[in-house]
């Protein structure tokens, strides 16, 4: 069980016991519906809580509103409760406050056992709405620290990375079989998905450098996906490849350089020259020859990307 998880429970059981509790020390009745309405107010963020909080309240007001209409027009019968509910569903849809179509329900039939709508219990109604939502909000204040974590996702992702590299290079050359490397590429991907998911929490719970690690883990993101198009198309090329030496050096020293925004035109400058030297020899006598060159293409070009987010992203964290 990770510690968000661990953090909402503890919030919601505090949170909704607080708000029963002063419901009923103030002596409202119905003062279960505010810690009711304090569990289904608190979300994973804090922006979603507050967001979620507002809407319920707004849709609280509008649901007591219709209902004290429509049963004091139609009387305070249990049918009446179904015209509430045609007027008040399609309002909340078109308002975009559906996420109260439960609470506040629940709070408009509180009118039906009344029987009668007056000062005192729209006071006692709304007070319950604000205790409820005004507990959930708070519980937000606090939302736990991941900066720290997110920072060791990078790292380990960085790492692994370095790893994928280095032993993509040596399949050239040390007649490796690049598919062994399949259950490392899929654990990445895995580990950057768990990562953004987290960091999309972070940046929902505080605005301080969260940004910034989203930004992070996104360009990492990219350069995943063009380590599994070089797995792909290294596949194409045979490891008893003439050339090989050339392709493998230049991977290698990509890893080895990652992090490293000089080292990193260094080598991109390399490839570009060997783009040339490839497109110098003679052309493919067979389609075999064709579609290993087309792969070789292919790797540069991914490696090229690579590199320009790897360089990318270490001018922005210098700045």
């Amino acid at each position: 069980m990770n510690k968000t998880i661990i953090s909402t429970s503890i919030k919601t059981a505090i949170a909704a016991t607080l708000s029963l509790s002063l419901a009923s020390f103030l002596g409202l009745e119905y003062a279960s519906s505010a810690g009711i309405i304090t569990i289904l107010d608190i979300f994973e963020t804090r922006k979603a809580t507050v967001k979620g909080g507002l809407k319920r309240m707004v849709s609280a007001i509008l649901a007591f509103t219709i209902g004290a209409i429509v049963f004091e027009i139609f009387s305070y019968k249990t049918w009446a409760f179904g015209i509430y509910l045609l007027l008040f569903v399609p309002l909340s849809l078109l308002l975009k406050i559906e996420l109260g179509l439960g609470p506040s329900s629940v709070i408009v039939t509180h009118l039906l056992s009344y029987g009668q709508i007056n000062p005192s219990i729209i006071k006692n109604e709304l007070i319950l709405v604000l205790i409820g939502t005004g507990f959930a909000m708070l519980t937000n204040i606090y939302a736990p620290e991941s900066q720290d974590e997110l920072k060791e996702w990078i790292y380990n992702i960085d790492r692994d990375m370095k790893d994928i590299l280095n032993f993509f290079g040596n399949t050239l050359v040390n007649h490796l079989d690049v598919e062994i490397y399949e259950d490392k590429i899929r654990k990445l991907e895995a580990d950057i998905g768990k990562a953004m998911d987290l960091a999309i929490v972070e940046n929902n719970n505080r605005i301080h450098n969260s940004k910034d690690i989203l930004r992070d883990l996104s360009h990492r993101q990219i350069e995943m996906d063009l380590l599994k198009e070089m797995y792909e198309d290294l596949k194409e090329i045979p490891r008893s490849y003439d050339e090989g030496k050339l392709i493998s050096d230049i991977i290698i020293d990509t890893g080895e350089k990652l992090g490293d925004a000089n080292e990193m035109i260094k080598v991109k400058e390399r490839i570009e020259y060997l783009n040339k030297h490839f497109r110098m020899i003679d052309l493919p006598q067979t389609h075999e020859d064709f579609a290993i060159r087309s792969a070789i293409f292919q790797v540069f070009r991914s490696l090229s990307e690579f590199i320009d987010i790897s360089i990318d992203l270490n001018k922005i964290n210098r700045l």
